[in-house]
């Protein structure tokens, strides 16, 4: 049997191109020429002066976005791709950034990754990818980088705090030994292991109480920023990892820290054009920032579209606010969407839609005649919207034959209403048609695909970043990278080689067959001439480099052929 030679220590005759490495159908030839073409003037201006030179943040985000593609997010990974992948090689220009480089830019320019999203839309658009005919808006709870047990109540950060103020107040005692603080074998900076709330405040007592300067400022700082969270989400828990997290709800059930992710897709390519992270759990209050955040991106006002959402985002100021904008929605209100998922709330039960509404005289009517007229009106704390409570009295229910069809309360049958129930009665109406349910099924097909490419294929189902700023980040490159593989498969490999100057490719070969015999001859000469003038230099140590074929590994550290080239006849020369 005949086995492959094998070849790691052949010596090549010429140093190849690293793009030879890389197959022509591989999508770092799109986030190239994408993050290439992108314009950082503005950027590029805050890095002049002198100073160590920085990484271009067109080659952090080629790598970063690259990494997203292939569900690698961590930096340290990252960077050890840097080194090791040639795609990343390639897309790094064989420079190599550290993992903290790359975490850093990932925290500190939110906005050029934003760019980038922006950017990629735009092409997509240009490519005829979106039609903006249907568009659908849904939303996700992603799981916040910190434990449910990294918890603390508000009575139990209020003692910290009191505590903290009169430590200050009595003044720094004498420092002890760190032996006597932290034991033999402890730093003093690790994690709480007790999860028992008790504990933990005692824990951090402690800790303020026998730590440095340094230790007490980093609590203070850590209880400082939980109590302002807590104060700004109106709640009375807040997590010490991650306190700008939010306990919710997610599709299995369970609660735990989360943020609210939110997309926008076009129907025709599956292209997202706008993306979020929200603290805010429920739905309702994220259409309206999706919408306008489309039209900024597209530069167009969104007039005479589909839009469709789940019954999350029903509420009569969406249903406002696209009529106000001649869009036409598709939302269904919850006894809808029960229905359309093949069941019904309560069998044989008055639905509040068999309640007719006089809009003249503003009251409701039973299917026994009845009428319901205004009791009460208050704002439901949990979405902001106002409530009108309907009834017709506890006497006139008691003594109605069907009362058992229609409530169980002793204070009769009660409607609520959210207002404007005239536009509420033409979305149900529109939604149980066939129609309306035909266009609301494009919604599951059309948002669905990205939620679960960006959790399964990326791998994001857990945000690495911790705070809304960053994990926004982190959000919008997944959300760029997505596009960016629907661009690809949607335009094919001959189409972006031909854009990107796979000419380019071709006309580096005529180089490698024409040009570099006549290099090599011309370098073969300098180094005659060198050696005839006695003359010891690095180029002549370079030139032969040339004349010597150079093993793979000293190939990486040149920068390339026809660079090399120029260099060496250059220092020879004019040296």
């Amino acid at each position: 049997m005949v086995f492959y030679r094998d070849l790691k220590g052949q010596e090549w005759l010429f140093p190849p191109d690293i793009r030879d490495m890389i197959p022509d159908n591989h999508i770092c030839h799109l986030v190239d020429m994408v993050m290439g073409g992108m314009d950082f003037n503005d950027l590029e201006s805050s890095y002049e002066g002198p100073g160590h030179p920085a990484y271009h943040p067109k080659v952090m985000l080629k790598i970063l976005i690259m990494a997203t593609i292939d569900g690698i997010h961590s930096s340290r990974n990252i960077a050890k791709l840097v080194r090791e992948n040639v795609v990343y090689m390639y897309l790094a220009g064989l420079l190599k950034p550290d993992f903290r480089t790359i975490s850093d830019f990932r925290k500190d320019h939110p906005e050029e990754v934003r760019r980038a999203f922006k950017e990629v839309v735009m092409l997509a658009k240009s490519l005829d990818m979106v039609h903006l005919g249907h568009i659908s808006i849904d939303g996700t709870k992603v799981k916040a980088n910190a434990s449910n047990y990294s918890v603390i109540k508000k009575e139990d950060l209020d003692e910290i705090d009191r505590f903290i103020k009169e430590e200050l107040a009595r003044g720094a005692e004498e420092d002890e030994k760190e032996d006597e603080i932290y034991g033999l074998d402890k730093t003093g900076y690790e994690l709480p292991e007790d999860t028992d709330q008790k504990k933990i405040v005692s824990k951090i007592k402690e800790r303020f109480k026998k730590g440095d300067d340094k230790e007490r400022r980093r609590l203070s700082k850590i209880m400082g920023k939980a109590m302002d969270e807590m104060e700004r989400g109106k709640g009375n828990l807040a997590s010490l990892t991650d306190p700008e997290s939010r306990f919710m709800r997610n599709s299995n059930g369970r609660i735990g820290l989360s943020y609210n992710a939110q997309i926008t897709v076009d129907s025709e390519k599956g292209i997202i054009l706008a993306n979020d992270v929200v603290q805010n759990s429920h739905d309702s209050g994220q259409l309206i920032h999706q919408i306008e955040q489309t039209e900024e991106y597209l530069g167009k006002n969104l007039s005479d579209i589909e839009v469709s959402a789940d019954n999350g985002y029903y509420s009569m100021d969406n249903i406002l606010f696209l009529k106000s904008k001649k869009i036409d929605g598709y939302i269904p209100d919850e006894d809808i969407a029960t229905e359309m998922k093949g069941s019904t709330r309560r069998e044989g039960f008055f639905l509040k839609r068999m309640f007719r509404y006089d809009k003249n005289k503003d009251f409701f009517v039973c299917p026994e005649g009845k009428h319901l007229t205004l009791s009460t009106e208050y704002l439901d704390k949990s979405n902001g919207r106002r409530v009108r409570i309907y009834q017709c009295g506890m006497k006139v229910c008691f003594e109605c034959s069907s009362r058992k069809q229609c409530t169980k309360s002793k204070k009769g049958r009660i409607v609520k209403s959210y207002g404007h129930e005239t536009l509420r009665l033409e979305m149900a109406e529109k939604m149980r048609s066939e129609a309306g349910r035909k266009k609301y099924k494009m919604r599951a097909r059309t948002v669905e695909a990205p939620f679960g490419d960006i959790k399964q294929n990326m791998g994001l189902r857990e945000f690495l970043t911790r705070g809304v700023t960053t994990v926004k980040t982190e959000f919008n490159l997944a959300c760029t990278a997505h596009n960016l593989k629907r661009i690809w498969k949607h335009i094919g490999e001959k189409s972006v080689l031909a854009d990107m100057g796979v000419n380019g490719r071709f006309s580096t070969l005529w180089e490698f067959w024409i040009f570099n015999p006549i290099f090599t001859i011309l370098s073969f000469l300098t180094q005659i001439w060198q050696l005839q003038s006695n003359t010891k230099n690095h180029a002549a140590k370079d030139t032969l480099f040339l004349i010597l074929p150079p093993l793979s590994g000293d190939f990486m550290a040149k920068s390339g052929v026809k660079t090399t080239y120029f260099r060496l006849l250059s220092n020879s020369f004019f040296e």
